[in-house]
């Protein structure tokens, strides 16, 4: 008998249903014509709901690695989605903006996206999925708050 088996553990079915799910959300882009990945989209639609940013916030924000970070804004620039600028309080700190073309592109994403949520969601019981959510949002600010120790 396994000492732990990972398959019953909810780290490893969140982390799982994540990877599926990022996955078929890259797969609908591509079908779609859009040459975006699911972390990319994750850029955009924050920036879509905070604004410019530095890439340092994009990186806390987002828990992910700078260097992650700054792949995904190199790309997106070269597609003409974002573009680097100068603060205004500090012109050594460039941040991040999305440009007018990313912004049907962001359209298009969102119902996307949307639909994913929607097929990966299908036959649950809405009252399950709210009190999912409601568990999961209570996981993450635990996680939160110890990883800020």
């Amino acid at each position: 008998m396994p000492v732990y088996d990972q398959t019953q553990s909810l780290g490893h079915l969140t982390g799982l249903s994540g990877r599926l799910f990022n996955t078929l959300l890259t797969r609908r882009f591509s079908a779609a014509g859009i040459e975006m990945t699911a972390e990319q989209w994750g850029v955009i639609l924050l920036l879509l709901n905070h604004g410019a940013v530095t890439q340092g916030q994009l990186a806390e924000m987002l828990y992910l690695e700078k260097s992650t970070v700054s792949r995904s804004v190199t790309s997106l620039e070269k597609r003409g989605w974002v573009v680097r600028e100068k603060g205004a309080e500090d012109g050594r700190h460039k941040r991040v903006a999305l440009t007018e073309n990313a912004t049907g592109v962001a359209e298009r994403c969102a119902e996307i996206a949307r639909s994913v949520l929607e097929d990966a969601q299908a036959g649950l019981n809405p009252e399950a999925i709210a009190s999912s959510h409601e568990q999961l949002s209570g996981v993450i600010r635990n996680l939160r708050s110890l990883n800020e120790r």
